[in-house]
């Protein structure tokens, strides 16, 4: 089935680093080609048409340093308020460092977002309702996987791409003596961008049924 759906991610920052937001809207555009896939004794061969998939940042910029979290979540209101993404558009929220109460405005202006903790695990985790843990490693390889394949693409006019750019070249990947795996900025440097497109990116990327149609023109 085609997909067109938007989903934003909202990587919250702290005292010295900035919020990030960002909008990736996700397609699968059924080409017309068709493969025979072979099955086995118990799986009957199935035809199934090839399609191609998409993740494209259509927004992306940095709250400045210092806004009031009210503010943020006003500016992310508004956002979600323009067309396509009033006709929907679901909200990822990474909650690591502010912790619940800031989420908690989210909910209090009437949104109701996946909120996300970012762990140094291994597994995915779904303690609560739209709660959840997702290693670290985990988003950053959708990253690299969906770039490496080309299905992560960026629009030429975002605001930010000069600092997203950046970051991806002062991000480093680190292996302790135990052999576990880290993934952090450079120090002094930040990683927001990054963050805010890999919770959505990760979002994106889950499993879903279905999907719905929406314009991608008038998105500024």
């Amino acid at each position: 089935m085609p997909v067109s759906r938007f989903i934003m991610g909202v990587d919250l920052g702290q005292s010295n680093d900035p919020t990030a937001i960002s909008v990736i809207h996700h397609t699968v555009t059924p080409t017309g080609d068709w493969s025979l896939s072979y099955g086995d004794h118990v799986r009957p061969n199935v035809t199934r048409e090839r399609s191609e998939t998409r993740f494209d940042v259509r927004a992306l910029e940095r709250v400045p340093l210092g806004t009031p979290y009210p503010q943020v979540v006003g500016r992310v209101a508004e956002l979600l308020d323009r067309p396509p993404l009033r006709n929907g558009c679901d909200l990822v929220v990474d909650e690591t460092g502010v912790g619940r109460a800031v989420s908690d405005i989210f909910e209090s202006a009437g949104m109701r977002p996946q909120r996300v903790a970012i762990t140094a695990g291994n597994e995915i985790t779904n303690p609560e309702n739209r709660r959840w843990h997702v290693p670290k490693a985990h988003l950053i390889s959708t990253v690299d996987a969906r770039l490496h394949v080309g299905e992560l693409r960026f629009a030429a006019e975002l605001t930010d791409a000069g600092a997203l750019a950046e970051e991806l070249k002062d991000f480093r990947r680190t292996v302790s003596a135990a052999g576990r795996a880290s993934f952090n900025a450079r120090e002094g440097k930040h990683d927001d961008l990054i963050l805010s497109i890999a919770i959505a990116l990760w979002w994106a990327s889950r499993p879903r049924t279905g999907g719905g149609q929406a314009a991608i023109s008038g998105f500024v």
